[in-house]
């Protein structure tokens, strides 16, 4: 699951830059509550996986990634490959049912790769930023694209909640040291998507007033992506709410249409009606 908390009541009474200050430390507060797991959680599962892979950032931080192949689907001209990037509150050894899943019901090959900071990164000692998760994604871009040859005409990027923020991000632009661009991707799925950090915690406003110290200004970057962008969002989301999901649709070079889900969270998604979406855009793209 995932989880911003609110923190306007604590800001109230601060003025200035002393609230632009408390304002970048809290939505980094916010956007990366790494779990607390128990080292012996990875070691019951996520380290027997024979799919378990690690990639090196260009700051030489280890991070694990699990590669799951999941079947063919029947008459399709290519097989494609999921790069998801998880929600906030979980970590790669927490959501493996989820991406196993995922793999065998839309037929696709899904990389799951881990954020600097969070799981076996966290047990070594690293810290969560956005810096982290945007060389963590393109290490696992890389290890796709350069180590395996997959063209990019064969990857979708999908990210849910604050995997939004990297999942734009590199579909928006260029990797260094890659043979291949984002930008020729075959599409990029989001679900419950933020606008950015500070707009999920305080609106809109607040993320003017402390610009230099927001995160993952998914609202700059989203109109650079050439490829189609699906977008599914609960309108009952409490978390990141749904106007968040609105807003980037509107921005869209390229969209699909939108999935609004009646009457549901940020963590109650609905994996059927959310499958079901994935893999009606999916087969546009294959």
């Amino acid at each position: 699951s995932s989880h911003f908390a609110s923190g306007r009541e604590g800001l109230s009474c601060q003025r200035g830059v002393s609230v632009q200050f408390a304002m970048g430390g809290l939505v980094a507060t916010l956007a990366f509550p790494a779990p607390p797991v128990p080292p012996y959680y990875y070691e019951r599962d996520l380290l027997k996986r024979s799919d378990l892979v690690y990639l090196t950032t260009f700051e030489d931080e280890r991070i694990p990634a699990v590669h799951v192949k999941g079947p063919r689907q029947p008459g399709s001209r290519r097989h494609l490959t999921l790069l998801y990037s998880h929600g906030n509150a979980e970590d790669i050894g927490l959501h493996l049912p989820y991406i196993d899943e995922l793999a065998r019901d839309l037929k696709v090959d899904v990389f799951s790769y881990e954020y600097v900071g969070y799981s076996l990164s966290r047990l070594q000692g690293a810290q969560p930023t956005e810096d982290g998760c945007i060389r963590s994604v393109d290490a696992a871009w890389r290890y796709l694209v350069d180590e395996l040859k997959i063209p990019p005409k064969d990857i979708v990027i999908f990210g849910r909640s604050i995997g939004s923020g990297p999942s734009v991000d590199i579909a928006s632009r260029k990797v260094e040291g890659s043979s291949g661009s984002p930008l020729d991707v075959a599409g990029v799925l989001l679900q419950s998507p933020i606008e950015s950090g500070a707009r999920v915690a305080f609106g809109p406003m607040t993320s003017y007033l402390g610009y230099s110290l927001d995160i993952f200004k998914n609202y700059e970057k989203i109109d650079k992506i050439t490829a189609p962008v699906a977008i599914m969002h609960g309108t009952a989301d409490t978390v990141v709410k749904v106007t968040n999901g609105e807003n980037l649709h509107k921005m869209l070079k390229s969209p699909f249409r939108p999935l609004w889900i009646d009457g549901h969270g940020h963590n109650d998604m609905p994996n059927d009606r959310c499958f079901a979406y994935a893999k009606s855009f999916l087969d546009t793209l294959r």
